[in-house]
């Protein structure tokens, strides 16, 4: 076929027909995934030591630095391009990024060895590092095909993927861990469930694979995807590098606290990553009708606030009587890792709405100067917070730089005029008398597993109780408008 589009009405199917759920898919997916990454968290953390999880970070690390070369911003371009993707935009940014990774890994293959020795993780480290980098070769498929079913809105194909992929990661993880495989036990559970969603995604959109780099193809993808990556590449200073630095200063036990304390703040991020998920390609496809995309911005907000903000306040509250009876007392001393990460996700859940419809707008030169500051900041704050505070020093860090996201706030009120106040307020406060609340009931009543999950499942119950008395039926209305736009805009 020569350059034939890659239509709704052919390898994707009717869009109509199947977005409607899309939130409801989501949500369950989100779910799922949630469930299956605890479990496998607890468990991982009751077989395995910081030190395990401190020396895997250090590798993927490196290795997300490596990552970002091997993409050049060509997925994400595919998905917020105006026209149609064709068959000759998906061969090109596939060839290229094959080509990219498979240099990517004879890179790492040869230099593991110094990055091993500069860390201290000897044989074991360089080891790693060479399993760990075979994933890439799995990505163009997974970036690709992956690509086509995001801009067309088919989470239910994505969720199956990704749940699939995830099941077999955690599973496998999980069985090495018990057979004694330590540190190990992430790599070849992680490079098998790559390999498996590759296949799933190609199982699931099939498209005539061509080694073939067309210039005119690569020039149009690249204008936005270049400007895209530069915000990626950015990204790596306030991301993979400082935490390389961080690894380095305070060795790979302190790194495991962090990296578990930054894992386990995400926790209650459900619907935010919900909503994030859409707000990219559907604002892309909305982003000409003004009236409608204030709408999609407000009701984000109000969904996200609802849903948040309580999970948040709730966990702030529990936080070492769930440490102290779930992950063992040898998670204690990142409690206060795990506060200050709460608290910074408040703050991403929110701004991570306005970062997107940003970018959906074309705005991705917004994104790459405010990952510049970022930058900036993060050199200029972590090294300092780190030598007194040690790895709490990075979370606070990154809790001071994440708010620096409230610009954007500001930036997409330039575009779009919209009322945050009224979609955010009422959640807050409630939120976080919800909090204290629970706090005070555990302190009064003991900390046991029994006390934990009623007080907690009634602080929910009371919280859901007030913002029914107050904003029920319009929270459900918006929830309702958000479905319904998606609907529209997968038409």
């Amino acid at each position: 076929m020569n350059n034939k589009k890659i239509s709704s009405n052919s390898e994707i199917g009717s869009l109509s027909e199947k977005i409607a759920s899309g939130i409801l898919l989501l949500s369950f997916k989100r779910i799922s995934l949630q469930f299956v990454i605890t479990l496998t968290n607890i468990t991982l953390a009751r077989l395995l030591f910081p030190a395990d999880f401190g020396m895997f970070a250090i590798v993927t690390f490196v290795i997300a630095i490596f990552t970002v070369f091997s993409d050049l911003g060509l997925g994400p371009s595919l998905v917020q391009q105006k026209e149609d993707i064709s068959e000759k935009d998906l061969q090109t940014t596939f060839t290229v990024q094959l080509l990219l990774s498979v240099v990517i890994i004879l890179v790492i293959f040869g230099i593991s060895p110094m990055i091993a020795n500069f860390y201290n993780i000897g044989e074991k480290g360089v080891v790693l590092f060479r399993i760990y980098s075979l994933y890439l070769l799995f990505m163009p498929f997974k970036t690709t095909s992956g690509a086509i079913l995001e801009r067309h809105l088919q989470y239910k194909k994505l969720i199956i993927i990704e749940i699939t992929e995830l099941a077999v990661v955690s599973s496998l993880t999980i069985l090495l861990a018990f057979r004694g495989f330590g540190v190990f036990s992430f790599a070849y559970s992680a490079v098998l469930g790559h390999f498996i969603g590759g296949v799933f995604y190609y199982f699931f959109v099939r498209w005539p694979i061509r080694f073939i780099i067309l210039r005119d193809n690569l020039t149009k993808l690249a204008r936005f995807g270049l400007s895209y990556q530069s915000n990626v590449v950015f990204g790596l200073f306030y991301g993979p590098l400082i935490l390389l630095y961080l690894g380095k200063v305070v060795g790979p036990d302190n790194l495991g606290y962090y990296q578990w304390a930054a894992g386990f703040a995400v926790f209650p991020a459900v619907a935010s990553e919900i909503i994030n998920r859409v707000l990219f390609p559907l604002g892309a496809r909305s982003q000409h009708d003004k009236q409608f995309f204030r709408k999609i911005i407000e009701t984000s907000l109000m969904i996200v606030s609802f849903t948040f903000l309580p999970l948040a306040f709730i966990f702030m509250a529990a936080v070492p009587g769930i440490i102290h009876l779930v992950y063992t007392d040898k998670w204690l001393p990142a409690v206060p890792a795990v506060y200050l990460g709460l608290v910074q996700m408040v703050i991403i859940a929110h701004t991570g709405i306005f970062s997107q419809l940003l970018l959906a707008r074309g705005r991705a030169d917004v994104m790459r100067n405010m990952s510049f500051v970022c930058v900036i900041l993060t050199w200029v704050l972590s090294p300092p917070l780190i030598h007194l505070f040690n790895f709490v020093g990075m979370s606070l860090a990154s809790l001071l730089i994440s708010a620096t996201g409230i610009y954007l706030f500001f930036r997409l009120r330039q575009e779009v005029n919209f009322s945050f106040g009224k979609n955010f307020t009422l959640y807050l406060v409630s939120s976080l008398l919800c909090g204290i609340l629970v706090f005070l009931a555990i302190h009064a009543l003991g900390v046991t597993l029994p006390v934990l999950i009623v007080v907690m499942s009634s602080g929910l119950i009371f919280y859901v109780s007030v913002i029914w008395l107050f904003r029920g039926k319009e929270v459900f209305t918006n929830i309702r408008y958000l479905i319904l736009s998606l609907k529209r805009t997968s038409g």
